[in-house]
């Protein structure tokens, strides 16, 4: 399979309770992954849609700099996001699928 560059976008993440989600929602169909990559503070990702992220706690620690690929619609719309610490992070979200 050839993917290709779908859309793009910026979220900031903060200390939303239950976590932040993608909001490219009308896409979904035509995706097959997102490349997510974690810019300017740590992160906590769950990634089964009813954990609710916590800082320090809960999820998966994404560090800046690091690069994610996530598979699948249903993945993508489970993913929640949640700052580490006092400092709001920045993703950066590749969509890769059909056009």
């Amino acid at each position: 399979m050839i993917a290709s560059h779908v859309a793009r976008e910026q979220i900031t993440i903060d200390n939303t309770a239950g976590g932040k989600i993608l909001t490219i929602t009308n896409i979904t169909g035509r995706v097959r992954y997102v490349e997510i990559q974690v810019l300017t503070a740590q992160i906590r990702v769950t990634h089964d849609g009813s954990t609710a992220p916590v800082a320090a706690t809960t999820g998966n620690l994404w560090n800046p700099g690091d690069i994610k690929r996530v598979w699948g619609p249903g993945n993508l719309q489970n993913l929640k996001f949640i700052r580490e610490s006092a400092t709001s992070a920045t993703i950066v979200v590749d969509y890769w699928g059909e056009r």
